[in-house]
């Protein structure tokens, strides 16, 4: 790739996409606002794009890949109000921020251009990423939080600091999990940071997204709600807010919509990458707990009673879990129906694919996991993941997918099926 050179002046506006590599040789610039000065390097990969303004006379020299770019504009893409709400952030200090959009508006953007700014100005910013399909900061099927420690042109360059199962690349039917995560990461985050801002899904409509945006609002309580919208498309969601609390922003020009095959391969990609160095770990199933399952929340009986077609029996309050090899037959089940209340019957080998999270005794997410089997005769949980240490694994939270680590999506699990 060839090397390049170019003067700049004050005041100039550029957009620099990747595949491109980038040195400040002289003066000073920002990208994504974060000030970058003689000596330092940037790298933005291919298919990404941010924008650069010129603080002094500098020179920056740069190679291209096949698609990089460096494009001067006639003004600046950051709307004026951006740069305004940031400034009443310096001056008030709020403690919590939650970021309201529809997909594709630029949440991620004006939260990585709010942290490098703020860190300009001596304030220490946490960010809560909530897109558990194209997760920034942690794994695919996680929420994030990342604390900024220094300038960043993307924020999957902030340092993940902790991360929450969510257990699927969809908010849809994990409002739970994601109003408890998201809780979880602020409180997290205040004890790391000046204060926290938090992506909140683009799931807006509907009973189920207003309800996830709402509560999500209501558990945090936050200082401010930024509402990131093309006209009025967040106003139903803003109406039950203080209106003291609310700052409206436009949205960038220069914002990127991603298609929907963009967004399934780059899910598929995300995952495979996280797995890619993994291994099996063996799990005791005398020493792990089991979270978000009716497994192993009961008493284990002796799966012999049952027939031969059943490896595993236990007694919970709601009735029987009985995981069988094969089908039972119809009088056998009424018999223990009978015995016993409910009967919830699992195929033997479901278990296969099952995204796991692996937690360890402080509640912190370890890291992900993918079941290769539960062996309950031999009382052992086998999972594929780069986890190292069984060790550090005290609980197995069970999710609601089913992939491979290739990043492969191959199935889902029902609710409570577990």
């Amino acid at each position: 790739m060839k090397l390049s050179q170019l003067s700049l002046k004050p005041g100039d506006v550029y957009r620099i996409e990747g595949q491109l590599s980038l040195e400040v040789k002289v003066g000073k610039v920002t990208i994504s606002g974060g000030l970058r000065e003689k000596g330092e390097r940037v790298v933005i990969p291919r298919a990404k794009s941010v924008p650069m303004e010129v603080e002094s006379d500098s020179v920056i020299e740069y190679t291209l890949g096949a698609d990089g770019k460096v494009e001067r504009l006639t003004e600046r893409t950051i709307p004026k109000e951006w740069d305004n709400l940031i400034a009443d952030v310096i001056k008030k200090r709020p403690k919590t921020i939650l970021v309201m959009g529809n997909v594709d508006v630029g949440k991620t953007f004006l939260t990585t251009y709010m942290g490098n700014t703020l860190l300009r100005h001596g304030m220490k910013m946490g960010a809560v990423d909530s897109d558990v399909g194209q997760a920034d900061i942690g794994p695919p099927t996680t929420m994030g939080l990342g604390i900024f420690e220094r300038p960043v042109a993307l924020l999957y360059e902030v340092p993940l600091r902790s991360a929450y199962f969510v257990g699927s690349m969809s908010p849809s039917g994990h409002t739970l999990e994601f109003v408890a995560g998201m809780k979880w990461l602020v409180e997290h985050g205040l004890k790391k940071a000046d204060l926290v801002v938090v992506n909140t899904p683009g799931w807006i409509m509907g009973g189920p997204g207003r309800a996830l945006q709402l509560y999500v609002e209501e558990l945090i309580d936050p200082d401010m709600v930024v509402a990131l919208q093309r006209g009025t498309e967040l106003e139903h969601l803003l109406a039950p807010i203080a209106s003291h609390k609310i700052r409206r922003l436009p949205v960038s020009t220069k914002v990127r919509a991603r298609s929907p095959s963009e967004r399934s391969n780059l899910r598929g990609m995300l995952l495979g990458k996280y797995f890619e160095d993994s291994e099996t770990l063996v799990l005791d199933l005398k020493r792990v707990r089991f979270e978000r399952t009716y497994l192993k929340t009961g008493h284990q009986l002796n799966a012999g009673e049952f027939g031969r077609q059943v490896v595993y029996a236990e007694k919970i309050p709601e009735g029987i879990i009985l995981v069988t090899k094969g089908r039972m037959d119809d009088e056998a089940l009424s018999s223990i129906e009978s015995k016993f209340g409910q009967v919830k019957i699992i195929r033997a080998g479901a278990e296969q694919n099952v995204i796991v999270g692996l937690v360890n005794d402080s509640n912190e997410l370890v890291g992900l996991g993918i079941v290769e089997k539960i062996n309950f005769e031999r009382g052992q949980i086998v999972i594929t993941t780069p986890i190292k240490n069984a060790d550090q694994v005290t609980s197995v939270q069970f999710g609601s997918m089913k992939v491979k680590p290739t990043g492969e999506e191959v199935g889902t699990v029902r609710p409570g099926y577990f």
